[in-house]
């Protein structure tokens, strides 16, 4: 009896360790989820103002709450991205476009990584469940 509550008490201990990578997981799941939508999201702003005719478009600028200034477009052949750490670059749009495909492509990638790892973790999860629950039947 006494080796069985002691089995239980580590199948415990290991569910809840798990249980907090899986959170982990989640929620680093969420953050690249945001980070591929916000990629996306830039490139068809480019996307569609390669489709403009007009020579400086009118647009409206977000500066935060809900709020907008309306503003021109001086120079819609180019773009600045981030480049990260802080850094950004010009870049014509079709080189612009290229490199937001290739971001979005390394989150899907570390999407599907994260996901992966998080079905893994769900597996661990459940057979430790089912492990405690033949423990109780069995004591």
């Amino acid at each position: 009896m006494a080796e069985a509550n002691e089995q239980l008490e580590r199948l415990a201990y290991e569910y809840q360790l798990l249980q907090a990578q899986a959170q982990l997981l989640a929620q680093n799941l969420e953050l690249l989820t945001l980070g591929k939508n916000e990629f996306q999201a830039v490139k068809e702003t480019l996307e569609e103002l390669k489709k403009v005719e007009e020579e400086k478009p009118e647009i409206l600028v977000p500066i935060g709450a809900g709020s907008f200034l309306k503003a021109r477009i001086e120079d819609k052949e180019n773009a600045i991205v981030s480049v990260g750490a802080g850094y950004a670059i010009e870049k014509n749009l079709d080189d612009a476009v290229a490199y937001l495909e290739a971001r979005i492509k390394e989150y899907e990638e570390a999407i599907a990584r994260t996901q992966e790892a998080l079905k893994k973790l769900e597996g661990q999860l459940g057979d430790l469940a089912q492990k405690a629950q033949e423990l109780q039947q069995r004591g």
